[in-house]
Parts: C-alpha cells; sequence; structure tokens
C-alpha cells in the first residue's frame, strides 16, 4: 500500500509538472503554483531547476531550512536538478517594519478608512494622534502605529473556501454563507441589490439580522453570477474584526474604502421609527379641565373640592413640558417633510414622562424589539432604561439633548448629538491658538466648575507653547470680587490683541464683569470668550457683547435668510399660530438627518452616515467613534461672533 501511495504521489507531480512549473531562472527561484493536500495540511511541489540551492529556495518559499529537510527526508545540501521539493503552505513571516509611519491627510480620508488601510484600531490611530478624535483635515500628518501581521491571503489557507462560500444554486438564486461579523449592508454591497430584494427572498431578515453560519439567498442576476466566480474572501483578508464594523463601501484588494454610493430615496420600504419624549401627558390632558371650589359636606363643614370646569376651558400646558412639546412640534413637521420625498415610516411616540420605572414598564408592553431608530429619551435618567433595551436588540438610538457621554462608551449602535464639554473646549482652544501676538485674561469668580474649564484651558494653551512663541504669550488670572479696578486693567495691554475668556455662566457675574469690560473696549484691543450659556440670558445689555467683540461656541446658529429655514418657520407659523424656538429647530434637523440616512443605506446606515450631505436648519453633524466598542459623539460646533455692527455671525465651524 505505501509503495501504490508513493508511485500515485510521483504519477500525480509528473502531470503537475506539465501544467504548473514556471521557467526556470539562473538567478532567482520562480515559486511553484502546484498545491497538493497531504495528510489534510497544504504543499507546493517545487521542481529543482539549474542554479537553485537550498538557501534561495528557503529565501523565495520564506520556509526555514530545517523545515524543509524534515519534510523531504531525502534532502541534503546538495541538490539535484529536477528534482522534487515538497514545501508547506504557511503564512508568511513579518517583515521588519518601523514603529511608526506618517500619513499625509488626502481629500476623502476619515479616522476609519485608515485604520482599516493600515490594519490597526481606531484607538490606536487616536490614542497617537489625540486632534483626530475631532476630525481630520487636508494636509494634516498622522502618526500610523506599524503592526506585524501575516499576509499569506485567507484563500490561501482553506483552498475550499470558495467552494463553500457559494454552497448552492437553483434557476432563481445563489446561497451565500454568512461569516462572523457579516451584516445585511455588507451582502447589500457585496452583491449590488437593495436590502428589500435580501430580505424578500429571506423574510426572517426583517425582524433580525445575520447569524454566523446561516445560508441566505441571493437573488441571480449577471452581477452576483460574476460574484460568485470570484474570490469573495480576498476582500476581507486580514481586516480586523473590530474595525470591518464601520467599513464604509467596498473593501477593495488595496485596501482603499470606496466612498458610500447615493442611492436614492428609497419609496418601497417602510422603517420604524420611535421618539421618546416627556410629554407628562397625564398632566396636561387633565390641566385646566378642572377647577378647586370650597363647598360643605353633609354636616355643614367646609371642604376643598375638584369639580368639572363649565364654559371655556383655557389652554394650559404643564411647565415642564413645554420645551419637549416644542421639540414634538419640530418633530411633527419634519416628517411632513420627509412624507413629501416619498419615504414611509412608522412612528410611534412615546411618553417618557420623568419616571424610569414607569418607562421600563412601558419597554415591556410597547413591544419595539423590530424597531430601526430610536430617537430619545431626552433625559439622562432615562437613557439608560431605553439604551440598554437598543444595545440587546440592535437598535440604532439617539441621544438629541444630554451632554453626559457615558450613554455611547459600550453601546455601538448609539449616537450623541450635543457635542460634550471637552470637545467643546477643544475647539475653543484651537480658535483661540490661531490668533497671533496674544494676551491672555481669566476673570473668574472661584465656582469649581469655572476651574475645570480654566485648567482644560491651561492644559490646551501650554500644549501650544514652544520656544519660538514663549515670549509672545502673556497669561493672567483674576478673581474677580478680590480685584479693585486698577488691579484689573493692569493685566490689559495696550496695542495688542487682549483675549478675555469669561468662564462663568452666572447672569450675574456675567452682567457685572461685561459691563467692566465694556468700559475698557474703548481703551483697549478687546476680545471676549464667553459660554454657550450666554445666548440664552434675559435682560442683558447686548451692546456690551457687540463693543467686546464676545465670542461663544454653541453646537447650532440658525441662518434666518436660508430659504429652509424660511420655509420652516412659515410651516411653524401656520401649523402652531407662533414662532418656533431652538428645540423646535434641533428637533427638525434630528429627525431629517437621521431618518434620510435610515432610508438611504437601511438599518445599518451607522457604516455610511459620513457620507450623507444633508441641509440642516441650524446644526452640523460630524461623528466620531468613542472607542472600537463605543458609539458615535458628534464633535461639531459653531464659533458665534457678536461684531461691532450688531450682528450676530458664524465666524468658524469645527471641524473645519
Amino acid at each position: 500500500m505505501k509503495g501504490f501511495l508513493s508511485s500515485l504521489l510521483i504519477t500525480f507531480w509528473t502531470a503537475s509538472l506539465l501544467f504548473g512549473q514556471v521557467e526556470p531562472d539562473l538567478n532567482n527561484v520562480k515559486k511553484s503554483n502546484n498545491k497538493v493536500s497531504l495528510g489534510g495540511k497544504p504543499y507546493y511541489i517545487h521542481i529543482v531547476r539549474k542554479g537553485e540551492s537550498l538557501t534561495k529556495i528557503s529565501k523565495a518559499y520564506q520556509v526555514p531550512i530545517d523545515t524543509l529537510k524534515k519534510d523531504n527526508l531525502h534532502l541534503n545540501d546538495s541538490l539535484k536538478i529536477n528534482q522534487y521539493l515538497k514545501i508547506r503552505i504557511t503564512e508568511n513571516p513579518p517583515i521588519a517594519q518601523p514603529e511608526f509611519i506618517f500619513h499625509t491627510v488626502v481629500k476623502g480620508d476619515t479616522p476609519y478608512n485608515l485604520a482599516i488601510k493600515y490594519q490597526v484600531k481606531i484607538d490606536e490611530i487616536y490614542a497617537n494622534n489625540p486632534d483626530a478624535k475631532l476630525g481630520i483635515k487636508i494636509g494634516d500628518v498622522l502618526k500610523i502605529p506599524v503592526i506585524k501581521m501575516a499576509t499569506t491571503p485567507r484563500a490561501l489557507k482553506d483552498t475550499s473556501i470558495v467552494s463553500q462560500e457559494v454552497e448552492a444554486t437553483d434557476n432563481e438564486f445563489i446561497y451565500h454563507k454568512v461569516e462572523k461579523s457579516e451584516t445585511i449592508f455588507r451582502l447589500t454591497q457585496l452583491y449590488h441589490i437593495k436590502e428589500k430584494q435580501l430580505v424578500k427572498l429571506n423574510p426572517e431578515l426583517k425582524n433580525r439580522g445575520l447569524k454566523e453560519g446561516e445560508l441566505i439567498r441571493i437573488p441571480k442576476s449577471p452581477a452576483t453570477e460574476s460574484h460568485q466566480n470570484q474570490e469573495i474572501v480576498s476582500n476581507t483578508t486580514n481586516i480586523p474584526r473590530d474595525v470591518e464594523r464601520d467599513h464604509y463601501g467596498l473593501y477593495k484588494d488595496s485596501l482603499v474604502i470606496a466612498p458610500c454610493p447615493d442611492p436614492g430615496i428609497d419609496k418601497l420600504s417602510v422603517y420604524k421609527v420611535a421618539f421618546f419624549l416627556p410629554l407628562y401627558l397625564n398632566v396636561n390632558d387633565t390641566l385646566g379641565k378642572f377647577v378647586d371650589i370650597i363647598t360643605k359636606d353633609n354636616n355643614g363643614n367646609e371642604i376643598l373640592e375638584t369639580v368639572p370646569r363649565t364654559g371655556r376651558i383655557d389652554d394650559k400646558i404643564y411647565s415642564k413640558s413645554k420645551i419637549f412639546l416644542e421639540f414634538y412640534q419640530g418633530i411633527l413637521i419634519s416628517l411632513l417633510d420627509l412624507k413629501k420625498m416619498g419615504i414611509n415610516l412608522e412612528v410611534k411616540i412615546i411618553d417618557t414622562r420623568n419616571d424610569s420605572t414607569y418607562l421600563a414598564e412601558i419597554m415591556k408592553r410597547e413591544h419595539l424589539e423590530d424597531f430601526d431608530l430610536f430617537i430619545g429619551p431626552v433625559l439622562s435618567e432615562n437613557l439608560t432604561v431605553v439604551g440598554d433595551f437598543a444595545w440587546e436588540h440592535r437598535i440604532n438610538i439617539v441621544s438629541p439633548l444630554s451632554l453626559k457621554s457615558g450613554f455611547i462608551d459600550h453601546n455601538p449602535f448609539a449616537f450623541q448629538v450635543a457635542p460634550p464639554f471637552d470637545i467643546q473646549m477643544q475647539h475653543a482652544s484651537d480658535f483661540l491658538n490661531a490668533i497671533d501676538t496674544k494676551n491672555y485674561i481669566v476673570i473668574h469668580d472661584g465656582n469649581n466648575l469655572e476651574q475645570e474649564y480654566i485648567s482644560e484651558f491651561k492644559k490646551q494653551l501650554y500644549a501650544q507653547m514652544n520656544s519660538t512663541n514663549l515670549d509672545q504669550i502673556k497669561y493672567n488670572e483674576v478673581f474677580y470680587y478680590d480685584a479693585q479696578d486698577s488691579v484689573l486693567k493692569e493685566v490689559f495691554t495696550p496695542g495688542i490683541k487682549n483675549i478675555v475668556i469669561v468662564p462663568s455662566g452666572d447672569q450675574a457675574f456675567v452682567t457685572d464683569v461685561m459691563g467692566k469690560l465694556n468700559g475698557y473696549s474703548y481703551e483697549y484691543d478687546i476680545t471676549v470668550f464667553g459660554q454657550p450659556r450666554w445666548l440664552r440670558f434675559d435682560n442683558i445689555e447686548l451692546e456690551n457683547f457687540h463693543n467686546t467683540n464676545t465670542h461663544v461656541f454653541s453646537n447650532s446658529f440658525i441662518d434666518y435668510s436660508k430659504p429652509e429655514v424660511i420655509d420652516f418657520v412659515e410651516q411653524y407659523r401656520h401649523y402652531y399660530k407662533g414662532e418656533p424656538d431652538k428645540y423646535s429647530f434641533q428637533a427638525y434637523d434630528i429627525t431629517k438627518f437621521f431618518c434620510l440616512a435610515l432610508n438611504r443605506y437601511g438599518r445599518d446606515f451607522r457604516k455610511c452616515q459620513h457620507s450623507l450631505n444633508i441641509p440642516l436648519l441650524q446644526t452640523n453633524f460630524h461623528f466620531v467613534p468613542v472607542s472600537d466598542q463605543g458609539g458615535y459623539q458628534n464633535t461639531a460646533i459653531y464659533m458665534l461672533e457678536f461684531t461691532k455692527d450688531f450682528k450676530l455671525v458664524n465666524v468658524a465651524s469645527f471641524p473645519n
């Protein structure tokens, strides 16, 4: 039997010689294309040519000489021409590489596609380039860690992988075997089909995602049949799984990511969206309908009794629900505009009140497991309840108002719209540090929150200092209530720009300080930087803001000359007989952005939200992942200026 196997092997090798061996080269070893499986292990069959040696063959195949001798027991240092060698197929050893490479950002680059291109984790890019978390721009130079990894294509590790990928066919469709971490979106891009086509052939996908190992029907077409004959798996060779979750478009052999194409409006699919708002309907439904009166009981004692109001019932709104009703009104106008565009949505509005126990019961009762998108809750106390449910059922969830970012730390389906304090501070510091020849003056009242702001600002400022600009920067802190007028005035310098930072959100304190600075503005070149809360102050002298070129950063700015803003205001006046506030504008933007994303790219729109270019009313969106396992944080803010000609203008947008 042993002799028979040897004869069979020699016969196979001889046949292979006619088809697979390449022409000899006296100077270089040409690798064989012949592969066999012996004992369940893959081998190359190499025929020795003139000029070849063990050393050259070892280098060509990157297999140690000792391994060659172990696999070929007859082998010695003296090779013979036309001698057969078994050479095991192994992953190539890592090539010596530098610790880092430096990448210059070009148009179309994002942290995500760079992570995939260089096969590193997104967190590693952020760790070596902290500013990249706020966005990158053309010309930036990024420090990319170089990882050591095998370069053998996955198709060579298992020569049967392609035949396993397509398990069966019939006249109407082919089968695709689902791999770990594959998504519906990836299959639609891989086979150039619509999500609704995929769900039609696989109805079970309507209420869940893909499961590893299951067979999915793919509608047969020239595109899918052509793809069936290709090595599909080569597209994902060596892609880290934690990055693959966020790939954009198709993987190419070069690992360059194609932008997500715009498929246009899908007018056939219906997506389910739920909004969570504290409308307090239990209070508002009865408010104003009853009146308390004093009456007497049967014994003649006076008692307080609540009775239905007769005659006209005045409209009353529970004070805690007012801004959320305005938010709700913005949602309704946005949904109306989406309907005009041909977008079909099944919408549910859920009153969360401000009661997490009540909300937990609602989540059990409403059967929301098959929804595609949650917007809200708006109160951080309720986010945990709905966020956990969304994570469990892989539902995209948006936090529209809360500044607490812990909600997105470990939920890859979560989005936070409001940029947190540290990101706002980073952008503000970048703007301040771009101004030449500066005298920084910080005026505070000793509040702990202000100290946090000051500490963060100083950290950013000192990071910008070096031997060339150190003598150009002056920095003073003034505890306002301890400072006499003469002491405060001493920190200002004539002839240069004096940048005054007032980190307070207290209206009384700000009013006092700004009155003083307004007087100084006739003598010194002053630019004040304040807080977003200043935009909401009532009864404050705006002249003081304009005379001191006051700047504030904000995540919203409304240009009332924009046609889409004019249209929204007219609709709001028509339906609600009043003027919209910032919450109505914000609700419109959030609803429009995320519902359009859902319609265009399906439930996995997270992978393509960067490609959306949707005109909004007051908000910019630039979402970046907070970590490999976390969700997405909006990092976009505006820098607004009160100009001396009494206008409020947007002077910078970040990331730019």
